[in-house]
């Protein structure tokens, strides 16, 4: 995203990142780049300092505020060179400088280092390590994000929270290769069968959590459906072990209802469902 109170420095920019495969929004003030920020959950913005009304530095203050924006990567674009406002900057966390007129060639270099040293940490931060799946800690950014857009604009998702039945049961009998292949299998399963827009994590231990973009209650139960299809009553092969494993899920779903007061109040619905699941599937 790109916001700037100038338009043919706007559009200037907007061409250029065009020109070389990036999706660009273009906001001209604050309180448009705050509803597409939310709205679109941008990879980076491009933010001019010098603005009328809200300059950059509040802009980006006001990004660090807020949970699901204060994360996102800023780069500053303007035409001050003072070493005190660059440092001004720093300290609000903007990722880089850069000084207009700029070349665009600098622009898209500085622009991939960003994206690519994001990426980077976000990978190691935010990636379960046995599974490949994202972790917690993106689970709860995403679906803070996702809360804050559906609130904010009444969309819709569902989210399935998901639990490998008695996996300590596997642990015990067969070793904790057989778990951690349980949970591999799992997750390569969840992969194959739900959407690639589908968000699927590892929460920790042997439970995981599946956020459906754009999903009703209804559709969310036909994704869980084909899941525990793939599932329950087939055995899997394991590498190291001489015996098949077999394994059965529970699982809540929850959808997202506008009087909802928090992302908290979704994932504990969600967690209400699964043990519920889970009793029923005891008897």
């Amino acid at each position: 995203m790109v916001v700037d109170d100038e338009p043919d420095s706007l559009m200037l920019a907007k061409m250029r990142l065009e020109l070389s495969g990036y999706e660009v929004a273009t906001a001209r003030g604050y309180d448009e780049a705050y509803n597409l920020i939310c709205e679109k959950n941008p990879s980076l913005i491009l933010l001019n300092v010098m603005m009328p009304d809200v300059d950059g530095f509040e802009v980006k203050n006001r990004l660090n505020k807020d949970k699901s924006t204060a994360g996102i990567p800023v780069i500053f674009l303007t035409a001050k060179t003072g070493i005190q406002d660059k440092i001004n900057g720093l300290k609000l966390g903007v990722d880089d400088y850069i000084f207009k007129p700029y070349d665009a060639e600098e622009l898209l270099a500085r622009i991939a280092s960003v994206l690519n040293r994001r990426k980077f940490y976000e990978e190691i931060s935010m990636t379960d390590s046995l599974t490949g799946l994202y972790n917690v800690n993106f689970f709860k950014k995403q679906l803070r994000t996702l809360f804050t857009i559906a609130k904010r604009y009444k969309q819709i998702f569902s989210l399935a929270l998901v639990d490998i039945d008695d996996l300590k049961g596997i642990n015990d009998a067969h070793g904790h290769i057989a778990g951690d292949c349980v949970l591999k299998t799992f997750s390569s399963v969840a992969k194959r069968v739900l959407r690639e827009s589908d968000i699927i994590t590892r929460y920790g231990g042997d439970e995981f959590a599946v956020i459906l973009p754009g999903v009703n209650q209804d559709q969310a139960k036909r994704a869980i459906e084909r899941l525990k299809n793939e599932i329950i009553g087939k055995t899997f092969s394991c590498e190291g072990l001489n015996v098949n494993i077999s394994f059965s899920i529970s699982v809540g779903i929850a959808e997202y209802s506008g009087s909802f007061e928090n992302e908290d109040a979704i994932f504990k619905l969600a967690d209400a469902r699964m043990y519920d699941d889970k009793r029923a599937r005891r008897g």
